[in-house]
């Protein structure tokens, strides 16, 4: 039985779900006539709290030149004016990274910059990946003695470091160099409502959740902070970062282009050009796997860097691609979240980091698609341990008294899965879920947490922090280790100071508005497209539609029988073809001969080019 067929036993657990349409205002005629779009466009974006024409511009047809100028992050002129230095002087760098997909794409792009920036080429540069399970997360102990050993004069870190206070001392006190590339949030204490940060002592410390920072957006993953580090050490203006790598862009007469001659440090270019695209590549590659919002600047680095991985230059990547049979289509978040960033992340988490960064670095295609093919392979191997620990934890949890927050040990579960067994449980739950398991300190237990718009699990675990050994994160996601007699404790403290209450628990779905059929064309259905790519922050539009006849069969097919097709009536008499992807079978038994409500997003079937309208179903319930 699949997860999502396992039924709840205990009914005190079972999510009370709900269907509401956004109810919030504009003059949609007036927007639509001035963005040329059509209402229904415009509805969605209003919907997705932008409320001036200037800001539903921006989200429409912002370009890579629109970025924020990297020098607002904090200590950005100081971090890039040292490494300039060092790189000059040709001292050796490390940079420090973590086991996920950000943490690998944020390794790669320093490596591939500074490399190609270093006296010494990349003989100058080196990456070290924390073990996920031996290590943990963040740069260690062991790191720096490592670094130590191999004579290095200078470690920047990336997507960590912000909250290694006593690590980075350590490394201060022998002698190296240190700057943080980080965006997770900065640990502080708090005396009558009072915050004060407890920063470490580095060199420098590039983070947009600095409290003194005055950077614009601070939705950035550590990929875009690590890149903007880059940008700012190359001398590389989002002007030029357009020039370079905007895909729509028409370079044949591009004048000022040609007139350039060679960018900063003398690199051609051509070679400017392959060195940007590629980092934006991985940039929109991990703003989309860290789960980054799909607002502000982070739009246009997922959805320019989308469009030229298509066009791929990394053969790691184009071996993913290929892997994946992904190669020469129109690619979309769905694909980087849960197709190819699963794969770099497994390698995280089943084996080493340090494979998911061989197969970007890869210079050879033989090599390239073997690596590719391990990720793959113990990518369906962590799906497997996942489906079986999450169905552990749902046996579990319906045995016990509900709860606001759910604190669940797993002694079996592989500690690398705990986040994503987390995940599972918050869709199934609509509550905050922790996933504790076995740490290689059999007195410390370890785990992932994963949160609810409304609960801010960093802040939650700052108020239990005295019994935890380790903890660091931000609203959404956090990672946590306390000793085992603790976790009771834990469960305790969590619940009483939640401030949820059932309302918070209550799964809303949210209707961007009633569509009739009739209002379908391909018109709108194109200018609904103009709105990607969807994911967290932007959801595919969902609209909603009563009463609907399902006429005559509904045919089941797919391999593993999870694709419906029928045919529906309105009551005006209006027919359209359906598609519902899931458990197909008792989808048709329930739906056959009657009259349904559904949520749905428009679409064409180009099926052998004929190209008809078509809705994909992704919510129902029976008249």
């Amino acid at each position: 039985m699949s997860i999502k067929q396992q039924k709840t036993i205990n009914e005190n657990w079972a999510v009370k779900e709900t269907w509401r349409v956004w109810a919030k205002k504009a003059d949609f005629k007036a927007l639509s006539g001035k963005l040329g779009i059509d209402q229904v466009a415009v509805r969605v974006l209003r919907n997705r709290d932008l409320e001036t024409e200037e800001e539903m511009r921006y989200f429409l047809d912002a370009g890579l030149s629109k970025l924020h100028d990297p020098f607002l992050l904090p200590d950005m002129e100081k971090a890039a004016d040292i490494l300039k230095t060092k790189l000059d002087e040709g001292r050796s760098i490390r940079v420090i990274g973590d086991y996920d997909v950000d943490g690998i794409t944020s390794s790669y792009i320093l490596w591939r910059v500074l490399s190609g920036l270093h006296k010494n080429g990349s003989e100058g540069i080196s990456v070290e990946i924390p073990d996920r399970i031996g290590d943990g997360y963040g740069i260690n102990e062991r790191l720096i003695r490592n670094a130590l050993d191999d004579g290095i004069d200078t470690i920047v870190t990336c997507d960590n470091g912000i909250a290694a206070n006593e690590v980075i001392s350590l490394a201060k006190q022998s002698g190296m160099t240190v700057i943080i590339t980080d965006h997770h949030e900065v640990h502080f204490d708090e005396t009558d409502g009072i915050r004060t940060e407890r920063l470490p002592e580095a060199d420098a410390i590039v983070d947009p959740k600095i409290g003194t920072s005055i950077y614009p957006y601070l939705g950035i993953c550590g990929a875009v902070v690590a890149f903007k580090l880059c940008q700012a050490v190359m001398g590389v203006d989002n002007e030029m970062l357009g020039r370079c790598c905007d895909p729509y862009l028409d370079k044949t007469d591009d004048a000022q282009m040609k007139a350039a001659g060679t960018a900063p440090h003398n690199i051609p270019l051509p070679e400017l050009e392959s060195l940007l695209r590629e980092c934006l590549e991985m940039c929109a590659l991990a703003t989309v796997c860290d789960v980054m919002e799909l607002r502000d600047e982070n739009r246009p680095i997922v959805k320019y860097g989308l469009k030229l991985m298509e066009h791929s230059q990394n053969r790691g990547i184009k071996a993913l691609l290929n892997i994946k049979d992904l190669e020469e289509k129109k690619l979309t978040a769905f694909h980087m979240g849960f197709m190819v960033g699963p794969c770099l992340n497994s390698s995280g988490r089943l084996d080493t980091a340090m494979k998911g960064l061989a197969l970007l670095m890869s210079d050879n295609d033989t090599e390239a698609f073997q690596i590719a093919k391990s990720v793959n392979e113990l990518n369906e191997e962590r799906k497997l341990m996942t489906e079986t620990n999450v169905a552990s934890a749902i046996d579990i949890i319906e045995e016990s008294d509900p709860c606001k927050v759910i604190v669940i040990y797993l002694e079996d579960c592989h500690e690398s899965l705990a986040g994503l067994v987390a995940g599972r449980l918050r869709e199934r739950y609509s509550r905050p879920v922790f996933v504790l398991t076995d740490s290689s300190d059999k007195d410390m237990i370890k785990g992932s947490g994963r949160s609810i718009e409304c609960y801010h699990m960093s802040d939650a675990l700052h108020k239990v922090e005295d019994i935890l050994v380790k903890y660091g994160g931000h609203a959404m996601a956090a990672g946590l280790t306390l000793k085992r007699d603790d976790l009771e404790e834990l469960k305790k403290r969590l619940n009483e100071d939640c401030g949820l209450t059932d309302e918070d628990i209550v799964k809303v779905t949210h209707i961007d508005a009633d569509m009739p059929l009739s209002y379908l064309c391909k018109p709108v259905i194109d200018d609904l497209a103009r709105l990607e790519p969807f994911g967290n922050g932007n959801p595919k539009p969902i609209f909603g539609l009563l009463g609907l006849k399902v006429m005559g069969e509904v045919r089941v097919f797919g391999k593993n029988r999870n694709v419906a097709k029928l045919k529906l009536r309105d009551s005006g008499g209006k027919m359209i073809e359906a598609v519902y992807f899931g458990e197909a079978d008792a989808f048709s038994k329930e739906v056959t001969g009657k009259t349904i409500n559904v949520l749905y997003y428009p679409g064409i079937d180009d099926y052998y080019g004929n190209e008809k309208l078509q809705i994909t179903i992704t919510g129902y319930r029976i008249c």
